[in-house]
């Protein structure tokens, strides 16, 4: 009876390094990274406490859609275009957030950025499943090494954020360059996805 030989674990361990930044870039940055730059933006756009929670809202919205949608895409589309579409989206509209200073813009930015996060979650989360798969032994290592990739992302975020606000200060909307060095993470991510 034939078998078939799984991957060294290696090259395992090297997808799942590589899978780990859809985690990155879909909850890491493009949703906590928003929590970074609100004061910031609060303050600049004199938003209410109602309108800045609504921003979140408007992207946990989208991630729902986005997740009840993805079944469809992953089915029509398969789960690498998926995720390379997904991460592509979100760093689009992470980097719109920069343009905009009015407040339906920016909440159908972060709703749209909540569908894109979603469509690279889940299908990062199947990608995982199979990688899994291919290794029984060392399933938990390979899946935890994907989904801990959203502590790249946060820490990213951490370190990026406050030294582009601090880069751009004095500068109108200086926030606005956050966004656009956040969406420059979110590509150099997706680069490594290709």
């Amino acid at each position: 009876m034939p078998t078939t030989a799984s991957p060294p674990l290696r090259r395992l361990l090297l997808i799942a390094l590589a899978l780990s930044l859809g985690p990155a870039v879909s909850l890491g940055i493009t949703r906590f990274a928003y929590g970074l730059l609100l004061p910031v933006m609060r303050d600049d756009l004199g938003w209410s406490y109602t309108l800045a929670g609504g921003m979140n809202t408007a992207n946990a919205a989208g991630y729902l859609l986005g997740a009840l949608l993805t079944p469809w895409l992953l089915r029509r589309f398969g789960a690498s275009a998926v995720l390379l579409w997904g991460a592509v989206l979100a760093s689009a509209f992470m980097a719109a957030s920069g343009f905009f200073t009015g407040a339906w813009p920016l909440l159908l930015q972060r709703l749209l950025a909540g569908m894109a996060s979603a469509f690279v979650f889940v299908a990062g989360g199947l990608m995982a499943a199979r990688l899994g798969a291919q290794a029984p032994a060392q399933s938990g290592l390979l899946i935890g090494l994907c989904y801990g990739g959203t502590g790249w992302g946060i820490a990213v975020s951490a370190l990026g954020v406050p030294a582009l606000l601090e880069a751009a200060q004095g500068v109108p909307h200086g926030w606005s360059w956050a966004w656009w060095g956040l969406a420059l993470a979110c590509l150099a991510g997706t680069a490594v996805l290709v």
